[in-house]
């Protein structure tokens, strides 16, 4: 039954994104149709500028590398290679390019208790942590760009600042918080004892001996985020598209990326990428056409489908180097 709920969901959420999708291309598409407008996103997708593709893969390669080291800093209790951490988050990027409501972040949990031994509560910590330090490095990054392009729109900034400090102040004693409401579900319901992994939950949340390290890892998060960012204005010059203000590049990314970080998405997460790539750039003036037979909404879709592109390739490539840290691990043990 558990499982079939989790399918049924999954199906159900790729309905909605198709039908959020054909919706968008259909409402925003000029007279040539729905399948006029298919056949532009994927023959601008095959004319893409490839020294440019190349530009904005080496900067999503670096957003990853950065986002491995930043998982070694948010680790508990001992050091973990650095291969491992790098396999894992390219696989786990690109799980979650492909994976419905947010599955990848149970993947990378998995990935990380079956290869590295890393305890499911710490796993899942990690994951809370890195969310909401990406909160407040986007708060900065993106709030940085929007200050310098158009201030009174940067009180977005702030905000996410804001939600991703108290996050990290407050996660650890909400927890310990719930420790007895949850410790009566698991006697009196389920009739289970407590187990380890809320235990290993509450010590990874703590930052009580950790601030100097969570620093390192936010200022690492702006680093993602401006790399990342950059990674989608390189992605529209390869598509043709010039002199869009970085700061609305920046802006309308953020939202895009905001959006697919929610548990709402279906495989691929068709419709809702696009959805929030219209929303963003609404935001900041630019609907309909951005240049002669270039539409907003398809530009959307051709930045998808590219972004995907080049997460897939990078987690292909990262199976032998989990391969590789795996040889290194059982040396390690046998010597």
């Amino acid at each position: 039954m558990k499982y079939s709920k989790k399918s049924s969901s999954a199906v159900f959420g790729t309905l909605i994104g198709l039908i959020l999708a054909w919706l968008l291309l259909k409402f925003s598409v000029g007279s040539g149709g729905i399948s006029n407008a298919i056949g532009n996103i994927f023959s601008r997708v095959a004319e893409a500028d490839k020294l440019l593709l190349l530009g904005a893969f080496l900067l999503f390669l670096t957003s990853q590398i950065l986002r491995a080291f930043r998982w070694i800093l948010l680790s508990i209790g001992r050091k973990y290679r650095f291969t491992l951490s790098m396999a894992v988050t390219v696989i786990h990027v690109g799980l979650g390019h492909l994976l419905p409501f947010r599955l990848a972040d149970v993947a990378f949990v998995g990935l990380f208790r079956h290869f590295g031994e890393v305890p499911v509560g710490h796993g899942t910590a990690k994951v809370f942590l890195a969310k909401l330090l990406d909160l407040m490095a986007m708060g900065v990054v993106i709030g940085s760009a929007v200050a310098a392009g158009a201030g009174e729109m940067a009180l977005m900034a702030p905000l996410l600042l804001l939600a991703g400090f108290l996050g990290i102040v407050f996660m650890f004693p909400l927890l310990r918080a719930a420790r007895k409401p949850v410790q009566w579900i698991l006697d009196r319901i389920l009739h289970l004892d407590r187990p380890r992994w809320f235990d290993d939950l509450l010590e990874a949340s703590s930052i009580r001996n950790r601030k100097g390290k969570l620093a390192s890892a936010f200022l690492i998060s702006i680093l993602v985020w401006v790399s990342k960012l950059t990674m989608f204005c390189f992605l529209l010059e390869a598509l043709g598209v010039t002199g869009i203000p970085r700061w609305k590049v920046f802006l309308a990314s953020g939202v895009t990326n905001i959006i697919m970080a929610l548990p709402i998405n279906g495989l691929l997460s068709i419709g809702t990428v696009e959805a929030g790539w219209t929303a963003g750039f609404a935001m900041v003036g630019i609907e309909g056409l951005v240049i002669a037979n270039i539409n907003i909404v398809e530009l959307g879709f051709s930045v998808h489908i590219l972004w995907t592109l080049m997460a897939v390739l990078m987690m292909i490539m990262a199976i032998p180097l989990l391969w590789l840290d795996s040889k290194l691990k059982t040396r390690r043990y046998i010597n």
